[in-house]
């Protein structure tokens, strides 16, 4: 059967120096073809030779962390927003710098105005001082890698617990790792952009009392968006609001079935997609439960029923195939590899404060 290649470093970094050069000349080119193009089919015509490049690029790595974080990347956002580009829709405008462009076309960030860039009320002065640019994605940063470690650690000790307490455990892994690499991203995005303040992609995840809640406001909300611009909202406009959301959750069923194939080069099966299609059921069941006054139960019964309903279909419907096919062993020891080697170099990276304090 066929598999993924074992990664090496030589093969890791050549992907990645591929993968930098190509996304910026495919953003640069597609921020010059909407200057020069009216949207609609000339824009996207003139857009298609970049959707190839960012479909394949996955493929180029062969450790499963960077297929998943460039599936993401590229061809989930990166396609998705340059179909919404050629529509004069989503976050990419050609009215965009050069550099914002690039940066918002290749990675998951989304601007927002700092408050010292808004108008001051007549009961708010403006603040004397701000953090700097970045400065609330350090936090999150440190977080992540101090509780990976945490893991890291503990794994090797988890063979007595339950299928579902360790498939929780893999859950929290997935977020913490999502939540590292997009909090130093963001850190380098908002430098790079001069002082700009981007959006978090998450908003306590883990504290769950809600299906509507969590696919709404609290999971990826890079992809929610993009999912409610490209597939709710079209839909809901025509059939109403339930067919909306049994669209954006197809749409992100095919869009991790092809995620699966990328992690496992096996033939899907469905089971990606009858995942997120029982999670939209759910959804709109709890929305009219909701809405009947027939649930509404207090914040720590919601957090338990909910908790528990998550994690038994996540481990039964989402976890069963990667499992079958060896993926959630590769990500343990690549995660592994990845904390031992920062660990290893966090000599170095604390060096300059050191020789600084002395």
């Amino acid at each position: 059967m066929q598999a993924v290649a074992l990664p090496t470093m030589e093969s890791e970094l050549r992907a990645l120096a591929w993968a930098t050069l190509l996304t910026p000349a495919c953003a640069v080119y597609a921020r010059f073809a909407a200057c020069c193009l009216r949207p609609g089919i000339p824009r996207l015509a003139a857009l298609l030779p970049t959707f190839p490049v960012f479909v394949y690029m996955p493929c180029m790595f062969s450790s499963l962390h960077l297929r998943l974080f460039s599936t993401f990347f590229h061809t989930w956002l990166a396609t998705n927003k340059l179909v919404l580009l050629a529509l004069d829709l989503g976050p990419l405008h050609p009215r965009l710098p050069l550099l914002p462009f690039v940066l918002c076309a290749g990675l998951p960030i989304k601007v927002r105005l700092r408050q010292s860039q808004q108008q001051p009320t007549k009961n708010q002065p403006p603040s004397s001082s701000s953090p700097p640019p970045g400065a609330e994605f350090l936090r999150p940063c440190a977080r992540s890698v101090l509780l990976l470690s945490c893991l890291t650690v503990a794994y090797p000790y988890t063979g007595w617990l339950p299928l579902y307490a360790l498939h929780y455990l893999y859950c929290i892994q997935i977020f913490l790792t999502l939540d590292l690499v997009f909090s130093c991203v963001m850190l380098v995005s908002a430098a790079l952009m001069g002082g700009a303040s981007l959006e978090r992609q998450f908003n306590t995840p883990l504290a769950v009392t809600s299906l509507n809640g969590f696919w709404g406001r609290q999971w990826n909300l890079m992809a929610v968006d993009l999912l409610r611009e490209s597939a709710y909202e079209p839909v809901r406009a025509r059939w109403g609001r339930d067919v909306g959301v049994l669209a954006a959750f197809l749409m992100s069923g095919l869009l991790h079935e092809l995620l699966y194939w990328y992690l496992t080069l096996q033939q899907p099966r469905g089971e990606m997609l009858l995942f997120f299609m029982f999670h939209a059921a759910f959804q709109i069941a709890e929305r009219w439960a909701r809405a009947a006054g027939l649930w509404r139960p207090n914040k720590a019964v919601a957090y338990l029923l909910v908790t528990a309903f998550m994690v038994v279909t996540i481990s039964e419907m989402f976890f069963g195939p990667f499992v079958r096919a060896g993926t959630d062993v590769r990500l343990k020891e690549e995660t592994m590899a990845m904390v031992e080697l920062i660990w290893g170099a966090r000599k170095y990276l604390l060096r300059p404060f050191r020789v600084a304090s002395s």
